[in-house]
């Protein structure tokens, strides 16, 4: 089993890309929080699921990419919890 979870890892960021991405008007008939909530799943199960697959050039990709996005969560994160606790930041 543990032999593909690199081609899941993969299978799992190519979704994200796509729903985030390139086809954004699936997730809008649900719920602004559903459509978050599925799309970070997404993004962490790609994570974990990259970072336990056997070791080879698959996982090297499917780890590089889902931790680009793992950065940019955490970027805008930090962000956000920076807009709560200073206002808004250039007015």
């Amino acid at each position: 089993m543990r032999r593909y979870l690199g081609w899941i890892s993969l299978v799992l960021i190519i979704i994200f890309i796509v729903l985030a991405f390139i086809i954004p008007q699936v997730l809008n008939p649900l719920p602004d929080s559903l459509d978050l909530i599925l799309l970070l799943l997404l993004l962490l199960g790609s994570f974990f699921t990259a970072l336990f697959s056997l070791k080879g050039r698959l996982q090297t990709i499917t780890l590089l990419i889902s931790s680009l996005g793992m950065l940019a969560l955490l970027l805008i994160t930090i962000f956000a919890v920076g807009m709560i606790l200073f206002g808004n930041f250039g007015t």
